[in-house]
């Protein structure tokens, strides 16, 4: 073949590519703005984030949102990323039937899309049983249904569900004297397209993290999900000086997420061992890029990579108890000298706020997401008339500049193995579990609680269901 036809040929397969790619070019300008993703907000309540092909215009999609039940909703836009967000006060009682649709920046629509968004979070419960110990779950939409999650062992401690709504981990007993750290993914989303309602599925088996058994493990999360694992390899029964403490993060894999962690291409990316070795258990910052330790002189914040090393001391014999929100405040205890106890609440660029004073034993404290409200189950021995002794736990909210503003004695209730308090902002409730004096076991107890401002005293309900501890677990 003359070498001007090859020639001629290779110019008409070029122009014929790129007459395709302008083509294809135009259709997609022509063809209407796709929605590609949708999950929560991992660092915010009651936030639902979508991200679309093309740059949205804020306004025309806020136009065109229709809700079921017609509820508070505002929306922001961001070029791609648009949130809709549950306003206060709402109390959220059931999932939304989402429709929207809107144009882009430059007046093309939006293909519309309907979502069902069930924003509340699910009940994690230990259960147990002449069997052993499992954790099981309770769906918002079930009525008295609880499905396993994790088998029946022996012994479960140390549960933590993680703050993004993966899964949860925990550590099983192996034997007596060591334990094995485990991780169980947990379905469905808390939101679907198209109205399809999510199924109850059965959860995937729980996978082992990596690494050996422990004698004591200790877990942290973060927004971002990261996995904290602190503790001590059970092989230094035998070798202490071949197994000191260690401090290990765990990176999920960002594409498929850590339900895929046991999967052979897929495993855990982990960082190198952290150099740290504190007195007491060691804490994620929720943002992710930072750890709190307890130290003989206080306690500590410090950075991780790829942040520059920074270290800062906070002086004092001080606990910390919580994050509130995104982790831009928190709550600590501080004991004094004189057995006097106070929470203090630390906010970024202020001194350590005062918000109580007393000698009561603090259990456990929750916030919410701005720390405008601060919770406290607080426990106080005393003797009664008959000089036998008796403990009065209360339930006390404090707030900023205010003190306590109420108070709630939690009669017929005693301390149990592991009392906690967990705030949920979208329903405006707490949990905690306590020992119930008359029956002699343990019961979760949800709170609900009154708006700012509001009079009456909060609500309880016993969960009908024997439980060693509770947990609010939020869905991805």
């Amino acid at each position: 073949m003359p070498r001007h036809r090859v020639h001629g040929l290779s110019w008409r397969l070029l122009f014929a590519g790129l007459l395709l790619a302008l083509v294809q070019q135009y259709g997609l300008q022509r063809r209407p703005g796709r929605l590609l993703a949708v999950r929560p907000a991992v660092d915010a309540a009651a936030v639902l984030e979508l991200r679309y092909s093309r740059p949205v215009d804020p306004a025309s999609l806020a136009a065109s949102i229709q809700l079921a039940p017609d509820v508070p909703l505002s929306t922001t836009a961001d070029g791609v990323t648009v949130q809709l967000r549950l306003s206060q006060p709402y109390r959220a009682s059931g999932p939304l039937e989402i429709s929207l649709g809107g144009q882009d920046q430059q007046g093309r629509p939006l293909h519309r899309v309907r979502l069902r968004w069930d924003p509340r979070p699910l009940l994690l419960g230990l259960v147990s049983s002449p069997q052993g110990q499992r954790l099981e779950l309770a769906w918002p939409d079930t009525r008295g249904a609880w499905q396993p999650i994790t088998p029946w062992e022996s012994s479960i401690s140390n549960v933590l569900p993680l703050r993004d709504g993966r899964g949860v981990v925990y550590a099983a007993a192996v034997d007596p004297l060591s334990q094995k750290n485990w991780f169980v993914a947990v379905e469905p989303s808390s939101v679907a397209l198209r109205d399809l309602a999510a199924a109850s599925q059965p959860a995937a088996p729980p996978r082992p993290l990596p690494g050996p058994a422990t004698l004591y493990s200790h877990f942290s999360s973060s927004n971002r999900g990261q996995l904290l694992l602190q503790g001590v390899s059970s092989g230094a029964l035998e070798k202490p000086a071949d197994h000191p403490p260690f401090l290990q993060i765990f990176q999920p894999n960002q594409a498929k997420g850590l339900r895929h962690l046991w999967r052979p291409d897929q495993p855990w990316r982990q960082t190198a061992p952290l150099d740290h070795q504190p007195a007491g258990p060691a804490t994620l910052l929720p943002s992710g890029d930072g750890l709190v330790l307890p130290d003989e002189n206080g306690l500590v914040v410090v950075s991780l990579p790829p942040l520059p090393p920074q270290r800062h001391l906070l002086p004092g014999n001080r606990d910390l108890k919580t994050f509130c929100g995104a982790g831009q405040r928190a709550v600590v205890l501080e004991h004094q000298p004189d057995y006097v106890k106070t929470i203090e609440l630390l906010r970024p660029g202020l001194a350590p706020e005062v918000m109580w004073e007393g000698e009561a034993a603090v259990l456990a404290v929750a916030c919410n997401e701005i720390a405008e409200r601060i919770w406290l189950l607080t426990v106080d021995g005393v003797l009664r008339d008959d000089g036998q002794p008796q403990q009065d736990i209360f339930l006390l909210e404090v707030q900023p500049g205010h003190g306590v503003v109420a108070a709630l004695h939690l009669t017929d209730h005693s301390l149990s193995a592991a009392s906690s308090l967990h705030y949920d902002p979208v329903t405006h409730r707490l949990l905690t579990v306590l020992g119930h004096t008359a029956e002699n076991r343990s019961e979760a107890l949800l709170i609900n609680l009154t708006a700012p401002g509001q009079q009456g005293p909060p609500q309880l309900t016993a969960i009908d269901k024997p439980m060693d501890m509770a947990y609010w677990l939020v869905r991805s």
